[in-house]
C-alpha cells in the first residue's frame, strides 16, 4: 500500500456530500460555471478583505486599543435579534442575556439590537453597521464605536441572510442560534449560564477525532489521510496536537468510526469520559429539494456502516433524532466538518453566479443535528462549528498547499480557552489571505494565462473559507482550568 501521505491531492475538489436516494456524492463544480466565473473582474479584492489580509493578528479581529479578545469586559457583547424572533423567545435568553450583561459590565459594551437597530430586510453589513447613526467601519473591531466584538445573532436565515452573517463574521466574533420551538432557547441559554458557573465542568481534557473511510469513498479516504490522520501526528515543527494544552486525543479513524462509536462518543462512554473537543469529518446527508426528510436529516454524520456503494440507509447515518436521550454532550464543543452541518442557503453558492443555478432546498435552514445537540434535554453543547452549503476536500488540500494548519489552529485555541468566535477567526484569515489569491488568478486567466484548476481551487477554497460558522454564542469557551490533566 502506498505511503497515504504523498498520494498526491485530486485535480477537481471533492464534496463532502452524498444523495439520499441514490448514493451518488454531491456534483463538483460544472465548467460551466467555472467559465462565468472566469469571465468577472475582480470584485472579491473589496476593501474589507482587504483590510483583513493587511491586518496585525495579534489581537485577530479587534483594534490593538481593546485588549484581550477574550475579556468581555473590554470588547463586550451584544444580540442581534432578527425581525421574526417572538416575545417568548427573548424572556426564554434572559437568563444567558443577563449573564453576559454582569460579566461585560459596561453599558457602552453591551448591545441589545432590537427593533429599528435590528436587521432590516435588505440590509448589507456596511448599511447595517452605518444605520441609526452607528456609523461604524467595516474594519478592524473598535467595540467603543457602537458594535461590540461579540455578535450572537438569534434568527433564522430566511429572516437574517447567511450572507449577513459571512460579512460581519469577517471582522466581528458572530455566532447565530435558532431552534425550532421557544423551549429550546431556554435550554441552550440556561446551559450554557450552568456550564460557566458551576463548580466543576462535565466534559474530559480530550480532543476526539472521528472520520470514516466508507469503503472506497474517494473524499473520505483522502479526509482521513490528509487531514484526520496526519493533523494528530507531530512534525519536525509542532509537538503531538493538543501536547501544549495538555489535551489528550482519541481518534477512531476508519473502521472504528461507526455509528456505534459515535454514539458512544456523545454519551460518553470511551476511555476518559466526555470529550471537551469533539471532531468529526464525514460526508452529510443531501436531500432533493423538497424531500419530507429534508429538513430533519440534511446534514446528517454518515457512518463508516456505510460501504459508500447504493443509498446510505438510515441506520448508517446520525441525524438529530439520533442523538441518544443518555448524551453527555453538555460543554463540548463539536467541529462538524460536512456538506450541510450548519444549514443551507435555497440555492447553491458554488453555482449561484451561473444563469441556471441548484435550487437546494424550498428556503435557507439551520441543520437539526447541532439544534440537537445545543439544546440537549441533559444539558447542551457549547457551540457547533460547521459548514453552510457542501463542504470541499479543498479545504484541508489540493494540487498546492495541504491547509491541516487551519483546522489545527482552531482546535489549538478552543483547547486553549479561547472563546469560540476569538478562534474560528483563523478561518476568516484565510478567507481574507485566499481572496487575495483568487483576484490574481482571476486577473492571470482573463489575460489568458491562467490556472484552470488552480482557479477551481481557489475559488471553493475561498467560499469554503467563508461558510464555517458558529452555531452558538460565540462568546462561550472551554474552562480549561477546571479540567484535570488525564493521566
Amino acid at each position: 500500500m502506498s505511503d497515504a501521505s504523498t498520494a498526491p491531492a485530486p485535480d477537481e475538489p471533492l464534496p463532502m456530500g452524498v444523495l439520499a436516494d441514490t448514493g451518488e456524492r454531491l456534483s463538483p463544480i460544472h465548467d460551466e460555471v467555472l467559465d462565468f466565473f472566469a469571465g468577472l473582474s475582480g470584485d472579491a479584492d473589496n476593501e474589507a478583505l482587504a483590510g483583513k489580509r493587511q491586518a496585525s493578528t495579534k489581537h485577530l479581529g479587534v483594534d490593538d486599543d481593546a485588549g484581550d479578545p477574550d475579556a468581555l469586559d473590554g470588547v463586550g457583547w451584544a444580540i442581534l435579534y432578527g425581525s421574526a424572533v417572538s416575545d417568548g423567545i427573548k424572556k426564554k435568553l434572559k437568563p444567558l442575556i443577563d449573564h453576559r450583561r454582569g460579566q461585560v459590565g459596561n453599558d457602552a459594551l453591551f448591545k441589545i439590537f432590537d427593533g429599528p437597530d435590528a436587521y432590516a430586510s435588505g440590509d448589507t453589513v456596511v448599511s447595517w453597521l452605518a444605520k441609526n447613526g452607528k456609523n461604524v467601519a467595516n474594519a478592524r473591531v473598535d467595540p467603543n464605536a457602537g458594535v461590540p466584538y461579540y455578535v450572537l445573532i438569534v434568527a433564522s436565515p430566511e429572516d437574517v441572510p447567511f450572507d449577513f452573517q459571512f460579512g460581519l463574521d469577517l471582522h466581528w466574533a458572530v455566532g447565530r442560534v435558532w431552534f425550532d420551538n421557544e423551549e429550546d432557547f431556554g435550554r441552550y441559554a440556561e446551559s450554557v449560564v450552568a456550564y460557566e458557573t458551576a463548580g466543576s465542568v462535565p466534559t474530559s481534557r480530550q480532543l476526539t477525532v472521528f472520520s470514516p473511510r466508507n469503503g472506497q469513498d474517494a473524499a473520505m479516504n483522502l479526509l482521513c489521510d490528509k487531514l484526520a490522520a496526519p493533523m494528530l501526528q507531530p512534525t519536525a515543527t509542532k509537538p503531538p496536537f493538543g501536547a501544549q494544552q495538555k489535551f489528550r486525543p482519541q481518534s477512531f479513524i476508519g473502521d472504528p468510526a461507526t455509528r456505534e462509536t459515535l454514539d458512544r462518543i456523545w454519551r460518553g462512554k470511551i476511555p476518559g469520559g466526555p470529550p471537551a473537543v469533539l471532531f468529526t469529518g464525514s460526508h452529510g446527508m443531501a436531500f432533493f429539494s423538497g424531500d419530507v426528510r429534508q429538513t430533519a436529516e440534511q446534514g446528517a454524520i454518515v457512518c463508516g456502516d456505510w460501504a459508500g456503494v447504493d443509498p446510505p440507509k438510515a441506520s448508517t447515518y446520525c441525524a438529530a433524532k439520533d442523538v441518544p436521550a443518555d448524551a453527555h454532550v453538555h460543554g463540548m464543543i463539536h467541529i462538524l466538518f460536512a456538506c450541510y452541518g450548519a444549514g443551507w442557503p435555497k440555492y447553491d453558492t458554488y453555482s449561484e453566479m451561473a444563469e441556471r443555478h441548484s435550487l437546494v432546498a424550498p428556503a435557507p435552514a439551520m441543520s437539526r443535528l447541532p439544534q440537537r445537540l445545543l439544546a440537549h434535554p441533559n444539558g447542551g453543547a457549547l457551540a457547533v462549528m460547521a459548514h453552510v452549503d457542501r463542504a470541499w476536500s479543498s479545504s484541508y488540500c489540493s494540487k498546492d498547499i495541504s491547509r491541516i494548519e487551519g483546522f489545527r489552529t482552531v482546535m489549538n485555541r478552543l483547547m486553549s480557552g479561547k472563546r469560540v468566535g476569538n478562534a474560528i477567526d483563523a478561518w476568516n484569515e484565510n478567507w481574507a489571505f485566499i481572496s487575495a489569491d483568487l483576484v490574481q488568478e482571476m486577473r492571470n486567466f482573463e489575460e489568458g494565462f491562467g490556472d484552470r484548476i488552480k482557479l477551481k481551487n481557489l475559488w471553493i477554497t475561498r467560499d469554503d473559507a467563508r461558510n464555517y460558522i458558529v452555531f452558538g454564542d460565540p462568546a462561550v469557551q472551554l474552562r480549561t482550568d477546571k479540567m484535570p490533566v488525564l493521566s
